[in-house]
């Protein structure tokens, strides 16, 4: 597939149709990627055109900085983000993302969330109507990664990608960490990356379940509404990624908790007994009678819950992101920004070693712990 030239046939009002018709577009009107307009975005990150950032064995495909550009001008992203993109793919590509399969199964979309001072730079949204409309770094950022997926990975609507229902940010889904309501430091630097420095993490994602208590102020009434929260999830391993509100936030800065003691305390009241699951079909089989004491978690451990503080501080709200049903073949993969940028590029990703990178996925779940 070729993008980088409108076809000299095309008159200019029908770039749009004829995209659409190509099965290039996602409906909504594109930005033609012009050479001119493609080459601008590859000079922003210094590579070459032809690097490649991602490869799908299954499917014999590759991802390189030219593919993205083109997918960046047509989502209508500006040069100035091409580090974030790039390093978005970079963790697409890890096979602890697994690229292939959450490109064609499941109503998930790549969740890109980024943190550190990068967030201030391109001015993206942290706070109200986070998962919304109306920044246009979030939602060029997000889109180009959904026409990569797409037009690059495969991932056509209703040709590769039979997902059942998708989600809408199937359009669009990037978000931002709120460094300034966080009581911890940013989320990245519990996977293994500077503190200081700015990262793109992505996670397949299902649309965000709202957690809301607005009626206590207190820790423990608090998890227990977000945990709640997560009992719709598939039981299928991974893990789970929890925005928490700011009021929610400063609840647990007030109650001493770190984000260790946060995912501890999830991890603890997210469960369900194997009887509950099966009466609501969640597992085949009959109901056995000794079964209302096992329970199952909804990830195999405390660490597979990724924990971020953003979104508006008016109402106490939090949000859960539910994984692909795939659960443990796909895992949230962390890069440092400054990666987009490496000379040595296959050097700098056989170097990775921080918890976050990931090399393969994690196991899948026991399924079963004593209540």
């Amino acid at each position: 597939m070729q993008l980088t030239s409108t076809p000299a046939q095309v008159p200019a009002d029908d770039v749009q149709e004829y995209f659409l018709q190509q099965g290039w577009s996602d409906g909504l009107p594109v930005v033609p990627p012009t050479p001119e307009r493609v080459a601008a975005f590859v000079d922003a990150v210094g590579r070459r055109p032809g690097d490649v950032l991602a490869r799908i064995p299954e499917q014999a495909r590759e991802v390189t900085v030219e593919k993205l550009a083109v997918n960046a001008v047509m989502a209508g992203a500006r040069p100035e983000y091409m580090d974030v993109l790039v390093t978005a793919v970079l963790a697409m590509g890890r096979p602890r993302y697994n690229l292939h399969s959450t490109t064609v199964s499941g109503a998930t979309s790549p969740l890109v969330i980024v943190s550190g001072p990068v967030v201030q730079r391109i001015a993206l949204n942290s706070r109200f109507s986070l998962f919304g409309p109306g920044h246009h770094a979030n939602a060029t950022i997000g889109r180009a990664i959904r026409l990569l997926q797409q037009n690059v990975c495969g991932g056509r609507p209703g040709v590769v990608d039979k997902a059942t229902f998708g989600h809408p940010g199937k359009y669009s889904y990037c978000i931002a960490e709120d460094a300034a309501a966080s009581p911890w430091e940013p989320v990245h630097a519990d996977r293994g990356v500077d503190p200081a420095g700015s990262a793109v993490t992505v996670y397949a994602g299902e649309a965000p379940i709202m957690a809301r208590n607005d009626w206590s102020s207190e820790a423990g009434p608090i998890l227990d509404t977000i945990a709640d929260a997560m009992l719709p999830s598939h039981y299928t391993g991974g893990g789970c990624t929890v925005v928490i509100g700011p009021l929610h936030a400063a609840a647990m800065e007030r109650a001493g908790l770190s984000r260790a003691d946060v995912t501890q305390e999830l991890f603890a009241r997210a469960r369900r007994s194997l009887t509950s699951l099966r009466r609501a079909g969640r597992l085949s089989g009959p109901v056995a009678a000794d079964e209302d004491t096992v329970e199952r978690t909804v990830v195999p451990r405390p660490e597979d819950i990724l924990v971020l503080v953003a979104g508006g501080h008016l109402y106490g709200y939090s949000a859960v992101v539910p994984a692909w049903i795939g659960g443990h073949e796909s895992m949230a993969v962390t890069m440092p920004l400054d990666l987009a940028t490496a000379a040595d590029l296959d050097g700098a990703l056989a170097d990775l070693t921080h918890p976050g990178a990931g090399g393969t996925p994690a196991p899948p779940i026991s399924g079963e712990a004593p209540s």
